[in-house]
Order: structure tokens, then C-alpha cells, then sequence
């Protein structure tokens, strides 16, 4: 059942309606408002381009992530048929 949840991101309040646990969200909102405070510590960008290199970092770590699953995943179940054989 969908939820209404306030959190904060970067000093800017959010009302989101969500089926996750509330405390989680908030812990979600929290990593986003660090990375981007990170971000504007080192560079001193507008907050809008803060949130859009925040938003890139994250793409970047979740999209390697994805990509090192997909690998073990093929690991496990052996190289497909479009990679050539290996000698070991």
C-alpha cells in the first residue's frame, strides 16, 4: 500500500508516495543529499548541476554493478555462443 513519505534532499523538502519502507527512503535520501553536498564542497557548481553529477555518479556505480552480475552470471553458466572459446 502506497505511503506518503517527506524527506529532504539537499535542503529541498519532497513528498513522495511509496510502497518502501519509510526509514529506507530516508536513508535513500540521505545518500543522494550527501553525494550532491559532496560534489558542491569540491566543484562550488549550481545545485542543479550538483544533482546532475550525482545523479551520473550513481548511473555510473549502478550500470558497473549490473555489468559484474551479468559477467559472474556468465561465469557461472559458461561463455555464450558469441564469445569465442578460451585456452583456459
Amino acid at each position: 500500500m502506497l505511503k506518503d513519505v517527506t524527506i529532504e534532499i539537499a535542503g529541498r523538502d519532497y513528498q513522495i508516495k511509496t510502497d518502501e519502507d519509510t526509514e529506507y527512503v530516508r536513508e535513500l535520501a540521505n545518500f543522494v543529499t550527501v553525494k550532491i553536498l559532496e560534489i558542491k564542497r569540491d566543484s562550488g557548481a549550481s545545485a542543479l548541476d550538483c544533482a546532475t553529477m550525482a545523479a551520473l555518479d550513481m548511473a555510473d556505480r549502478y550500470l558497473k554493478e549490473l555489468q559484474k552480475k551479468e559477467k559472474a552470471s556468465k561465469r557461472r553458466t559458461g561463455a555464450s555462443e558469441s564469445e569465442p572459446p578460451t585456452l583456459l
